[in-house]
């Protein structure tokens, strides 16, 4: 799988928004746990990134028609 990243700095370790070659998108951010009203499944994780990175994501996936 290769990713590029869509949203967030420009560093690499910050929260950042990435699409796929697979057609996914991945989120980089701080894991959180015990957040009420969430639940994982086993080998799931739950990331938290700022709600501007995420609009700056679909608002940049939506202009470019959301090719990998």
């Amino acid at each position: 799988m290769r990713a590029r990243k869509v949203s967030g700095c420009d560093k690499d370790n910050c929260p950042a928004v990435y699409i796929t070659d697979q057609g996914t998108v991945l989120a980089q951010g701080m894991p959180v746990t015990q957040v009420e009203g969430v639940a994982t499944g086993p080998g799931e994780l739950v990331v938290e990134l700022p709600i501007d990175v995420l609009r700056d994501a679909v608002r940049r996936l939506d202009a470019e028609g959301a090719s990998a």
